[in-house]
């Protein structure tokens, strides 16, 4: 591990309150490069509750202390926005009959010591109902009748000026469609309940499932692993043996105790809320990943190619999978050939028919 990752984890610690301080005093370059990093892995709010509590010889030069709080205060303010458009998408939903759930985002925060902290991106909300109702529902509803951004998963829906909305038909994916199908089985054992969030017993799952995802794409950061750190930190009712079951039907086990290392290693969780046994060797591997390409992928530097073209995308997405396929080969030799099912029914999906009344949605959807 080279100076400026141990620091940064050191930062990270401190800012959970495991550390008062840093082990040796960052020089202003280390401090640039820590700047640099909280970047990165979108995690300047949460950072900036570390400096708060180290000892003044140890704090940032003045002029990055102040574009640092500068940030932090730009993510407050856009949190508030934030919580507002969650609870406004919800309530537009619920008043069409969808039973709905917030997946990630404004939900996750919420365990968070400081919500107003974490960098939100998105809205996401699982509408529990069809396809088809889904698709016909954003039609009848946008002025040209189109869909937009269609995925497997999930649509944009054009919701706020200010806020994208991302309207999810399932919460998540896996590319082996056995371990997809057993995947859909879980998202029925847990559908959407009365409250705004998924249970922590659902999160279990699906933010780990989230992080994999994105692993095996394009890129994961740190934000979203510390996602996790507090999911498994919320105490629930259901057992974690059940948990473990549905790791093992839907092949998460080695990347759940990769996982399990990194959040140990980094975030210090604590024994008493590791899931499974913690795997050094995948957990380094994941970490350096981790490290290399940031948030969502975003500071992926390697030459897999374009992602500029749909081909280019199937050929990136090729080179990419060849990293992979000695620790998740199930998952990766399936990819390609998802991508090409996936890019196929999107001609089917993407085809504009009449849409239905939507008094007549509504009606269908309330009686689902």
């Amino acid at each position: 591990m080279d100076k400026t990752n141990g620091l940064f984890f050191e930062l990270i610690r401190i800012s959970f309150g495991k550390l008062d301080a840093f082990s040796s005093n960052p020089s202003p370059e280390d401090w640039k490069r820590l700047y640099a990093l909280a970047l990165k892995q979108t995690l300047i709010g949460f950072c900036f509750s570390g400096i708060e509590r180290l000892p003044a010889e140890q704090r940032p030069p003045r002029e990055l202390l102040m574009q640092w709080y500068g940030m932090t205060r730009q993510i407050e303010e856009r949190n508030r926005v934030m919580d507002e458009r969650t609870a406004e998408t919800t309530r537009y939903f619920r008043s069409h009959g969808f039973k709905t759930a917030i997946l990630k985002g404004q939900g996750i925060a919420q365990l968070y010591p400081q919500p107003e902290r974490r960098q939100s991106g998105d809205v996401d909300i699982w509408l529990y109902s069809t396809r088809e109702m889904i698709y016909e529902f954003a039609r009848a509803h946008d002025p040209e009748g189109k869909l937009h951004g269609v995925n497997y998963h999930h649509i944009h829906y054009d919701l706020f000026e200010d806020t994208e909305v991302e309207v999810h038909i399932y919460p998540g994916y896996l590319h082996n469609p056995f371990a997809n199908a057993r995947l859909h089985k879980f998202f029925d054992t847990y559908p959407p309940r009365e409250e705004e969030t998924p249970s922590a017993a659902f999160n279990r799952i699906f933010i780990l499932l989230h992080i994999y995802n994105h692993f095996i794409g394009h890129g994961v950061g740190l934000r979203q692993v510390m996602d996790y750190y507090y999911v498994l930190r919320n105490p629930d009712e259901d057992s974690i043996s059940a948990t473990i079951e549905w790791l093992k039907k839907l092949g998460l086990m080695r990347f759940a105790s990769a996982t399990m290392w990194v959040l140990q290693e980094v975030f210090g969780l604590e024994e008493e809320y590791l899931i499974v046994a913690p795997n050094e060797k995948e957990g380094r591997f994941l970490l350096e990943e981790i490290c290399h390409t940031g948030n969502m992928g975003h500071y992926e530097r390697r030459h897999w190619g374009s992602l500029e073209t749909p081909v280019g995308r199937f050929l990136y997405n090729l080179r990419r999978d060849s990293h992979f396929i000695s620790h998740y080969p199930k998952e990766v030799c399936w990819q390609p050939l998802f991508s090409i099912w996936v890019n196929v029914r999107k001609y089917f999906w993407n085809r504009t028919p009449k849409a239905r009344d939507i008094d007549e949605l509504q009606n269908l959807n309330t009686d689902m």
